[in-house]
């Protein structure tokens, strides 16, 4: 793991193989990590002050704060909701009253929640962007009338799919590389908490192509 080298603001967390690590981050940090998102958002042409719904939980901060806060430099408005099955009700309320055209981090246990309460995960998500986790994207793929998409967290990073299909991270915070098939990440900026090399124990590759969404970030494929 890394060694804290100045105070943080947030202390989230980041998971490797089902472990969790506490992890700090600076104000500053999340509002680097937002410019990158900034880059993906674009790619969709959201309307401005569209209402965009973020599935999170608090200890997300590190990997989601960044996507809150490029929300808000696209002078959209953000919402949330609570990764939870509890919380489904919630999201399926937002998606109905807000109409938000898009959606970030549906998991398993949101899909879960919101057939245990009776609503239809595609009416709830249909005509929107959905950006589903690796636990959910099969599912949302399946959907009718669903722009299902990628959102992966690699450590403290957040790795979103674009409109073109490819799944960036910001490369300039960032250094990724497989060893064996598997993900590690390291810092490649001065952070409250560095990492070097930290095994993310993900499976998956990194694709050195350009995009045709003109993102210049960096872009992995999860296996």
């Amino acid at each position: 793991m890394s060694r804290i080298t100045t105070r943080p603001d947030f202390i989230g967390a980041i998971s490797a193989g089902g472990i969790v690590h506490f992890y700090g981050a600076s104000a500053a940090e999340i509002d680097r990590g937002a410019f990158a998102i900034v880059r993906v958002l674009r790619s969709f042409r959201f309307a401005p002050h569209s209402t965009i719904l973020t599935v999170s939980t608090i200890p997300e901060i590190v990997q989601y704060g960044a996507f809150e806060r490029a929300i808000q430099m696209l002078g959209m408005l953000g919402i949330n909701a609570d990764d939870s099955p509890f919380d489904a009700g919630r999201v399926e309320s937002i998606s109905r009253q807000f109409e938000p055209p898009a959606i970030c981090g549906v998991s398993a246990a949101t899909i879960d929640g919101l057939r245990a309460l009776g609503h239809d995960p595609a009416q709830c998500f249909a005509g929107r962007t959905v950006w589903a986790r690796p636990n959910a994207y099969k599912s949302v793929l399946e959907l009718d009338r669903v722009d299902a998409r990628q959102v992966v967290s690699i450590g403290p990073a957040l790795a979103l799919e674009c409109a073109e299909g490819s799944l960036h991270y910001d490369s300039r915070e960032w250094s990724i590389h497989a060893v064996n098939g598997t993900l590690r990440i390291s810092s490649r900026h001065e952070r409250s908490e560095p990492l070097v090399d930290f095994d993310t124990l993900i499976d998956g590759e990194v694709i050195v192509r350009p995009c045709r969404c003109g993102a210049k970030d960096g872009a992995i494929r999860i296996a």
